[in-house]
């Protein structure tokens, strides 16, 4: 039997071990005792039990049957739990808490694009929601039901590259394939996607695209917006499916609309993006460590608009993540560590940078060449290549912490924002304040996509839970974050979307009329509002 523990937990559902020197530092800033770190806390083991039961009327039920087959549809209370939240941290905590009050009634894999027009078409008629499904990566609240309806998940037939069109240097693949398999398929054929995001082993094209999502490459590739060619979207006032062109002015370019909907106007099922020459061998790395945060930062800035050409990777670790990062490998104290401080990079002050860059010989080595021009113009000591490869080799796997240390009673979640330049420093500065106003908090920081006009500012916030009022301790917590950031001229998203977790804030965010625009785009694909509703985006029902 299946339990609540197994929907929560990350990717293959392993069980992790936090290392060593994770719990040093455990110890360290939250002063935690060897008698704590053996107690847990909500572990969810119960076996899945749903109190709601499935309320679509069994007509209804014989009707999706018909079309998608017996075994393509599933009213068991795991499969609808299952599909009920993704993986962000108030999610999971309601996992463990062992509550889903509004699971879907219904999980139905469509096994065709004639498929999803037949189910919309049904659930338009009886005015049941429908919550299109990827990997369930969303830490936006993105994928819940809170109507209850059908949970359409894309993962087990629609998960096949369409076409690869070598010449265009384009690949068409439908939206339910997850990435490593898409990027299997293009470096069998000397090609990749570019596009890898922390969720990249567990999460699809689609809900890249459906999120407008950014990959660890994007300062060269861009984020997903920018790889889009051309989609597929069924909706349930009628299907659209755009032309592929290189550019084109045709009035309103339709399928951006799509980009970042988060499931409220129809259903992607096609996308044509771009593709690169998958050329591993010519990668260049390199490692730096600033004196301080603002060297670092106007070092990656004058990289950026100095012409040379960009790197793909391209990431600071402010003070206080670059600390944390020496104290877990056990670089502290050592000969090292001492030289470092020496030499004027001072504990607490010190970040790093790592740096990849793609592309053929010539261009990653001159990229190369140059950025370490610049950056020792900032003040920089080189580290050589290594510790930016060791960085990718964790890229993926360090995701798995986050349960040992939920298992802990340690809170433990994630914000990002987009900022220009000239506010950078000062949205860093006051955000990290706020956060480093809870006590015993760590607070970490990354810039990690990279612009020429500003860039992202991603940060990690790590402390103990209020045990017995988890959620109202998170929500005033998280709410005072996103009020900081906006009120320091961050976005209120810059990869991970929006969702129903920063919908309040949409209307202050962008204004009446942009949201009334957006709710007009709404009301004539979804006039019904059948499509992931309850407040996604901000927009109605």
């Amino acid at each position: 039997m299946k339990t609540y523990r197994d929907i929560y937990k990350w990717g293959d559902k392993r069980e992790t071990k936090i290392d060593q020197g994770t719990i040093n530092v455990i110890k360290e800033k939250f002063g935690f005792t060897d008698s704590e770190l053996q107690q847990t806390h909500l572990l969810g083991n119960q076996i899945v039990k749903l109190d709601k039961t499935c309320q679509i009327s069994q007509n209804i039920i014989d009707q999706f049957i018909k079309i998608v087959g017996e075994e393509n549809l599933k009213t068991d209370d795991f499969s609808r739990a299952n599909h009920s939240y993704g993986k962000y941290y108030r999610d999971l905590l309601k996992l463990r808490k062992e509550e889903i009050p509004t699971p879907p009634d219904a999980v139905i894999y469509p096994k065709s694009d004639e498929d999803i027009e037949k189910i919309l078409e049904i659930c338009n008629k009886n005015q049941i929601s429908v919550t299109p499904i990827g990997g369930q990566s969303s830490v936006t609240r993105g994928v819940e039901t809170p109507l209850g309806g059908i949970s359409l998940d894309l993962t087990k037939h629609l998960n096949k590259v369409l076409e690869l069109n070598e010449i265009n240097s384009t690949v068409t693949v439908q939206s339910g394939m997850y990435g490593p398999a898409f990027e299997e398929y293009l470096n069998q054929r000397s090609f990749s996607c570019g596009h890898f995001p922390q969720s990249f082993e567990y999460s699809t094209v689609g809900g890249w695209v459906a999120a407008k999502g950014a990959g660890q490459a994007s300062t060269g590739y861009g984020k997903i917006e920018d790889m889009v060619l051309s989609l597929k979207a069924i909706t349930p006032n009628g299907t659209i499916h755009t032309k592929t062109y290189p550019a084109s002015a045709q009035g309103w370019d339709l399928h951006p609309v799509f980009i970042g909907s988060e499931g409220t106007l129809g259903v992607i099922t096609e996308i044509t993006m771009k593709i690169r020459n998958y050329r591993p061998n010519n990668t260049k790395y390199a490692s730096f460590i600033f004196k301080d945060f603002k060297f670092a930062v106007d070092a990656m800035r004058t990289v950026m608009q100095s012409g040379i050409g960009v790197p793909h990777l391209f990431r600071i670790s402010d003070p206080e993540e670059t600390e944390i990062a020496f104290k877990t490998k056990n670089f502290d104290h050592t000969f090292a560590d001492k030289f470092l401080n020496t030499l004027g990079y001072k504990s607490g002050h010190r970040c790093l940078m790592f740096v990849a860059v793609e592309g053929n010989k010539s261009y990653t080595n001159q990229v190369i060449s140059s950025i370490k021009k610049i950056t020792k113009r900032f003040g920089s000591f080189s580290l050589g290549a290594s510790p930016t490869k060791k960085w990718l080799e964790q890229r993926y796997s360090s995701a798995y912490l986050r349960d040992p240390l939920m298992d802990l009673g340690i809170m433990t979640d994630t914000l990002e924002t987009a900022v220009m330049w000239d506010n950078l420093i000062p949205l860093w500065t006051n955000v990290r304040k706020y956060l480093k106003s809870r006590e015993k908090t760590v607070a970490m920081v990354h810039i990690s996509h990279v612009y020429e006009n500003g860039a992202n500012l991603y940060f990690t916030f790590l402390s103990p839970m209020k045990k017995g009022d988890e959620l109202n301790d998170y929500d005033e917590y998280h709410k005072g974050i996103i009020e900081t950031i906006i009120t320091n001229n961050g976005s209120l998203s810059h990869h991970h979307g929006v969702g129903r977790t920063l919908a309040p804030w949409m209307e202050k965010e962008l204004g009446k009329e942009n949201l009334k625009l957006m709710q007009a785009i709404k009301n004539q694909l979804d006039p019904k509002g059948i499509m992931n509703p309850g407040n996604t985006l901000g927009i109605k029902p």
